[in-house]
Formats: structure tokens, sequence, C-alpha cells
């Protein structure tokens, strides 16, 4: 199948678990995906495994996903789908909340 061919997703936290099935999925039906990752290891060797392109990003770091962007766009253009996957939730006030 290959209803996605040509689109560009990115998916942050695809190294592993519902992210990394997110770019298979993606990737068999045609596109072209980017995933993210703070753990270089980890996310090249998804990328690999694969077969898509990989970019060390943090998402706690709002230095990182502006370099992300920034590359994004340069090398791909427009983005037609965002998976907005990495997280790590923790309990606190917003007031106490970091970046």
């Amino acid at each position: 199948m290959d209803n996605l061919k040509n689109k560009i997703a990115v998916i942050t936290g695809g190294n592993s678990g519902i992210g990394y099935a997110t770019a298979k999925q993606l990737k068999e039906q045609g596109a072209r995906v980017i995933i993210t990752g703070r753990r270089k290891e980890a996310i090249e060797k998804a990328a690999l495994e694969l077969g898509v392109t990989a970019i060390i990003a943090d998402q706690s770091s709002v230095t990182d996903i502006e370099k992300l962007v920034t590359k994004v766009k340069a090398d791909f253009g427009t983005v037609d789908i965002l998976f907005i996957n990495a997280g790590i939730a923790g309990l606190g006030t917003i007031e106490q909340t970091t970046e």
C-alpha cells in the first residue's frame, strides 16, 4: 500500500514502542519518515532497522526542537504528518513546570 507516497512524516520518540510501530506503518504506506529521539545509539539503530531518517533531538529542550525544525525544513521542506509521541510525565503544578 502506498497511499502516503512521498508524504513527509516526523515522529518524535520514534525509536521504540508506539513511535517505532507508527514509523514502520507509515514507511510501509509510502511515507518518507523521520524519527527523533534523544539517545543517539537507540535512534540510529531504530532508523537502520526501519529504513528511515534519524535526527537526534531531545523534545524537552527548546533548543533541540528549534534545531529539528530547521533541519527538517532544510532537508525535506514541509511536513505532512507530525506525531508528537515523545514525552515523560511528571506530577506538579504549572508553576513548578520547566520548559
